[in-house]
């Protein structure tokens, strides 16, 4: 395998912060632009999408949420159907 062919093999391969995005999408069954939306503050997670991302980093829903966040914005949709 020749050095290019590495390379764009490498470059092809998904990033952490890929990663992260699509573990979460696909544990709150989000699209991942709805997930990116929340990460860049466009739009919140609800209350159960939150807790779900809470469970799977196993980090405080608190801690990933401050209060003084632009996330913590409530959504009236509590479902976790794709959209």
């Amino acid at each position: 395998m020749t050095l290019k062919e590495i390379y764009n093999f490498e470059k092809e391969k998904p990033t952490p912060a890929q990663l992260l995005v699509t573990k979460i999408a696909d544990a709150t069954c989000r699209e991942e632009a709805t997930v990116r939306q929340w990460l860049s503050g466009t739009q919140s997670p609800n209350a159960k999408a939150k807790e779900k991302i809470s469970q799977i980093l196993n980090i405080p829903v608190d801690e990933l949420f401050p209060a003084n966040d632009a996330f913590c914005e409530e959504s009236d949709n509590d479902n976790f159907t794709k959209i």
